[in-house]
């Protein structure tokens, strides 16, 4: 009998899938593929079994589960058959070859002209944005919380679907530590926990901004607040940033010609630029909010690494008129895999943000939301900030000496207060897109700077971070740079 499409079936009775399972799917493939066609006869089980050389016991075990899954069905004395009532399906092959899924949709799809992947790094040196090195983080500690928790807690509480708005433990302890030390007058009914601080800008832009609103962002700005503004049809307006942050006399001039929804800035190690906003620029931002009632999302992730003095006050610290939106990110504190984040805002904004939450992600992930909490009210977190952040400023100093010692030549820098990463300027005669191409073939993750671009302008700059890697490791990554610099 000659069966060609019988040769499509592929039986591996090595695998882990049991024969009449995989004998199973091979009909049904053949079936929605319009291969076997409704109302077809099969062939008997013994043509089957000697033709794909399995026992004529596992094949009937394959069609008792074609005709579970309604596939096939018997007819009286006449053998097996195609379910009738199956539609007609026009043949997408002769049945040669396995089934595989599409690379690509059969339906059109424009692609997003705004909305762009992140790069997921995986070099053994990394320049990386600015990221906390995970080998630091009380992993321990997190893992001991984890299991007392998993052992303990009432599942009906922590593990079931819960509020929104993030654990109410976390956000109790949170508001306290926010209050006693970022000066923020905060209760557990204005904090609303997140996936880390990209899901709260995400979900405030969905919740404040409409088509054609008018955004201000610093000149060099967060990229990925851009573009999550920008999705939502809003027009940016940016604004210059200097040694002391955002210029506030350039941004009262252009609130007297355009009306702002909303002014995003990061206060500590603005990003991509790694400067801090002066006091008096802080004061004069507010008092321009409060004449011209546009929102102030402060974004403050980095709240914790400034290492010179103490880090500034919020400019939250200073509202009383439900202006400024805060917040704050712990997936820099701990390691980026940890993905929780905290926004401060007005009840009623927070409200929102639940009902727009609970369509996209419903809710965090609780336990993780208590285990960090437990480790805030133990000191467990607080002890870990003092040990990291003083390792992190000696490996900051480490690298700033080598690129003045050894850098000079090719690029300009200045050492910033705080933070994750230094803001790197290539000299123009060094493009910065050809030495991250070529270090990148030595190894070596650098930017080459277009994440980092003002509109229509190459900075030629990016950020270069050194938190992340000890500094025997900085060392090789510099000498790696450096033997690319040194060839161009």
């Amino acid at each position: 009998m000659n069966l060609p499409y019988l040769n499509a079936i592929e039986i591996d009775k090595e695998k882990a899938v049991p024969v009449y399972v995989q004998l199973a799917h091979g009909l049904a493939t053949l079936i929605k593929q319009g291969v076997l066609k409704p109302g077809q006869k099969l062939p008997g089980s013994r043509v089957l079994a000697a033709t794909l050389h399995v026992n004529r016991n596992t094949v009937v075990l394959a069609t008792d589960e074609l005709q579970a899954e309604g596939w096939v069905e018997t007819r009286d004395r006449k053998g097996l058959f195609v379910n009738q009532s199956l539609p007609l399906v026009q043949g997408t092959g002769n049945g040669v070859g396995a089934e595989s899924f599409s690379t690509a949709t059969g339906f059109l799809l424009e692609q997003n002209p705004v909305l762009e992947a992140p790069e997921v790094l995986r070099l053994s040196m990394e320049f990386n944005d600015g990221v906390p090195d995970p080998r630091l983080s009380p992993l321990h500690e997190l893992g001991r919380e984890y299991h007392r928790l998993l052992k303990k807690a009432n599942p009906l509480h922590l593990f079931s679907y819960s509020d929104a708005q993030g654990d109410m433990y976390l956000r109790k302890v949170l508001s306290q530590q926010l209050n006693e030390h970022r000066g923020l007058q905060t209760t557990p009914d204005t904090l609303f926990i997140t996936r880390g601080s990209i899901m709260g800008i995400h979900l405030l832009a969905q919740v404040i901004l409409r088509n054609g609103d008018k955004v201000a962002v610093g000149e060099l700005n967060y990229r990925t607040a851009n573009l999550s503004f920008e999705q939502c049809g809003a027009q940016l307006l940016h604004v210059p940033v200097d040694e002391k942050g955002m210029d506030t006399v350039a941004l009262g001039e252009l609130l007297k010609v355009h009306q702002v929804r909303m002014l995003y800035i990061t206060s500590h190690h603005h990003h991509p630029t790694t400067v801090t906003l002066a006091p008096e620029r802080r004061l004069h931002l507010y008092e321009l909010a409060k004449q011209y009632r546009f929102c102030v999302l402060e974004d403050d992730y980095d709240f914790d690494y400034h290492y010179e003095n103490k880090p500034t006050l919020p400019i939250a610290s200073m509202d009383t008129q439900g202006l400024v939106v805060y917040i704050g990110s712990y997936s820099k504190v701990i390691y980026p895999g940890i993905r929780v984040g905290f926004v401060v805002a007005p009840q009623n904004l927070v409200q929102e943000m639940i009902k727009y939450r609970r369509i996209m992600d419903r809710q965090g992930d609780h336990l993780v939301e208590r285990a960090i909490a437990n480790l805030m009210r133990d000191g467990t977190m607080q002890r870990y900030l003092r040990k990291s952040k003083k390792l992190y400023k000696k490996r900051k100093e480490y690298f700033c000496q080598l690129l003045r010692q050894e850098f000079s030549d090719y690029l300009d820098f200045q050492e910033p207060e705080g933070g994750m990463a230094v803001w790197v300027k290539f000299k123009d005669t060094f493009p910065l897109a050809k030495i991250a191409a070529e270090c990148r073939a030595k190894g070596l993750y650098l930017s080459n700077g277009n994440g980092y671009n003002a509109p229509n302008r190459n900075t030629n700059s990016c950020r270069m971070g050194f938190a992340s890697m000890t500094e025997e490791e900085i060392l090789r990554a510099c000498k790696v740079l450096k033997s690319v610099l040194q060839g161009m």
